[in-house]
């Protein structure tokens, strides 16, 4: 089948289907499993597609109508400039939580050990220890599955040296007293009641212990305000991504007197997405 005409057809699929920016993600598709650049896709219009590559191309386009998130289909999510592996068993990393990544190299001090929280793919800690040769740190999950594709990046950039992984569900037994100059954190924040009402894209496949904050969306972070503070040294600092306004509000007047509120962040669609505290 002629390329143009087999990428008409996969757009006009999924524009049925009701996948949002249909041509972007058949081009990104064709792309990736052709191994040409999107921009060239309309160029070449009358290139014969061979019927293995037709065959995965029309599997990964049946696996988007079923709401198969864009990034698990190639295996892959852009973070902060960089690429990351991941896959089932970790959240997709989201470009707000990049924000976070920017205001803490800020407060960074040189040479810095810190650790972050709820890692996931990894990609907070990951990238910092990019942007920042001095820095080494730790990076933290309950989920032995998610510290697998955290595992894979890490390597992907050879930082086994700079980045320990650490599979822990309770932060109190572990012993880091006044180690940290910073932690980051981005925990599940989502209410269990509010589950149900997300997109198929995240529901259906990505990991609901990622998303799952409890009744009012706060239990883990009741827990790290219990216990993280502990681990920083004084005039350190503690940065929690969070659900937006409301939630942000409720975590100002929950957090400990050992915690001074340092800055507040607002993402790109204007929410008050990031809390920073500086330990007194």
């Amino acid at each position: 089948m002629k390329l143009g005409t087999y990428r008409k057809t996969a757009i006009e699929k999924l524009t049925c289907a009701g996948i949002e920016r249909p041509a972007y993600v058949v081009d990104t598709i064709l792309s990736r499993f052709l191994d040409i650049p999107a921009a060239f896709l309309t160029t070449h219009a009358e290139t014969d597609v061979s019927s293995n590559k037709l065959h995965e191309i029309e599997h990964a386009i049946a696996q988007r109508i079923q709401r198969m998130p864009l990034s698990y289909i190639l295996g892959e999510a852009e973070f902060y400039g960089h690429v990351f592996k991941v896959g089932k068993g970790c959240l997709i990393p989201r470009p707000e939580t990049e924000i976070l990544v920017e205001e803490m190299l800020k407060v960074a001090p040189k040479n810095a050990y810190f650790a972050d929280w709820c890692t996931g793919s990894g990609c907070i800690a990951v990238a910092m220890l990019l942007e920042r040769a001095d820095l080494r740190g730790i990076a933290v999950d309950s989920s032995g599955k998610a510290l697998e594709w955290a595992e894979k990046n890490r390597a992907l950039y050879g930082l086994e040296n700079k980045l320990e992984l650490i599979l822990n569900s309770n932060p109190a037994k572990l012993s880091f007293k006044k180690q940290f100059d910073f932690i980051t954190a981005n925990p599940p924040y989502i209410s269990i009641l509010e589950l149900p009402n997300l997109m198929k894209d995240v529901i259906d496949y990505e990991p609901e212990a990622a998303l799952n904050g409890g009744k009012d969306g706060l239990e883990c972070y009741r827990l790290l305000f219990e216990t993280l503070p502990l681990f920083v040294k004084a005039g350190g600092y503690i940065g929690f991504e969070t659900a937006g306004d409301e939630q942000s509000q409720k975590l100002k007047e929950a957090a400990p007197d050992c915690l001074e509120l340092f800055k507040e962040v607002e993402d790109y669609s204007g929410i008050l997405r990031h809390l920073i505290w500086k330990m007194i």
